[in-house]
């Protein structure tokens, strides 16, 4: 697997003052996982970490970001996505001073590294090699596909800015080979205590997971049956309850082991068991407060409602970005906007309900070569942090369109919302 560095992009405009949001805990931490290649425990322990390696001061903000496609348009990619989901992080000719972005994308695979004009001066990202040299850092581990691991280092190599790149005299073959061999073995060394600190935090919160979810668990899986049972609405019909019967057959497979657990004292000795109750009882949970979600939407919570709306016009947008010509697009995306200012309309799980299958059967009607990438090996099911009200129910959203594509013998047994 071949990485390939992109060049390093830095505002030319400092501003008189940050904004507010860049004024919490320093550093602050943001993710654009569009690759979505980042568990929320990865994530977790990227942030941990960011926040404990001496950064300069100037640094305020991070933000990893992840693309499943880069190429050329991979700057401009970035950018326009931190201008409409970050736009305080950005000034008029590039990032906010206080700004630090690590980026990965795939297809082709490549990195880079942009910065505010305050933090690029301070960790010195004009000299010579300095950027070749914090790649240099993150390129093993992402050839490995340890993500985690390689932002951490090149996070670090971002603080240390002894770290570049060398363009000196050539050395001898020899003096090449045993540098070349220690270099790799020290990134060895380091990647190996990384990942394996990182590991036992995540074992450790998910063993305190597991420890305060398991007595509850009876409770809120009969709480949550009977919500989904009492929901009349046409965004909580069969479908729905047997996904949400799917979850409870898995929480059933995993109860031994989660009683299993129960009073162990080495948790790291059970790294497996712990996977799978944690599993487990996170779906139920997960699940649990998007049925709760779900039901605030159809009894006329106009702020669950306006949250979905903002979701469904952001998917139908993306979708239009790729066909901007396409009529049908723009006028849903228009029937959206409609329905957005009518949030406490009698019938509006029903109309909404309504907008999700016609938009459905438009984004089946794209050609398949826009829909964007997604390396997953199911879709977006109930107790999935991607699921929201309608999928698998209605529709499948153009953002996860891809899905299909990639796996149709899968996605040829699932319920037909799920399919084109």
């Amino acid at each position: 697997m071949r990485w390939v560095p992109c060049a390093v992009a830095v505002g030319l405009l400092a501003v008189t003052s940050a904004p507010a949001a860049l004024a919490a805990e320093k550093p602050a931490v943001n993710f654009l996982d569009h690759a979505q290649i980042l568990s929320n425990s990865d994530e977790a322990a990227i942030t941990t970490q960011a926040r404990s390696i001496p950064l300069p001061d100037s640094v305020h903000e991070v933000i990893y970001a992840t693309y499943p496609s880069s190429g050329e348009e991979f700057f401009h990619t970035l950018f326009r996505d931190l201008e409409r989901e970050h736009p305080q992080f950005m000034a008029e000719s590039g990032l906010q001073k206080n700004v630090l972005v690590i980026a990965v994308g795939f297809e082709p695979n490549s990195m880079a590294v942009h910065c505010g004009p305050e933090v690029c001066h301070d960790i010195k990202i004009y000299d010579d090699g300095r950027v070749d040299g914090i790649l240099d850092q993150m390129r093993p581990a992402l050839a490995d596909n340890s993500y985690t691991v390689g932002m951490i280092l090149a996070t670090r190599a971002a603080a240390d800015t002894s770290v570049r790149r060398h363009y000196g005299e050539e050395m001898p073959t020899w003096t090449l080979f045993i540098v070349g061999t220690l270099v790799i073995v020290v990134l060895g060394a380091v990647g190996l205590i990384v990942y394996l600190l990182l590991r036992r935090a995540r074992l450790r919160k998910r063993f305190d997971y597991i420890e305060g979810a398991r007595d509850r668990a009876e409770e809120l899986i009969a709480r949550t049956e009977a919500r989904i049972n009492a929901l009349h609405s046409p965004l909580a019909g069969d479908y729905l309850k047997v996904q949400w019967r799917s979850l409870l057959g898995q929480y059933t497979d995993a109860l031994p082991t989660i009683r299993a657990l129960e009073g162990i004292q080495d948790f790291s000795l059970h790294a497996a068991s712990v996977k799978k109750a944690y599993k487990a009882l996170k779906q139920i949970n997960t699940a649990a407060a998007q049925v709760d979600s779900l039901e605030k939407f159809c009894s006329g919570d106009t702020s669950v409602r306006a949250g979905e709306v903002q979701w469904l016009l952001g998917d139908a947008q993306a979708a239009l970005s790729r066909q901007p010509d396409n009529d049908s697009l723009r006028q849903i995306t228009q029937r959206i906007n409609d329905l957005a200012q009518d949030l406490s309309r009698e019938d509006f799980d029903s109309a909404f309900a309504r907008l999700l299958e016609d938009y459905h059967h438009m984004v089946g009607a794209l050609p398949e070569k826009l829909y964007p990438q997604r390396d997953r090996d199911t879709p977006p099911l109930l107790g999935t942090p991607e699921w929201r009200p309608g999928m698998g129910t209605h529709y499948m959203p153009f953002r996860f369109a891809g899905f299909w594509v990639a796996n149709n013998n899968v996605s040829s047994q699932l319920p037909n919302p799920y399919r084109f």
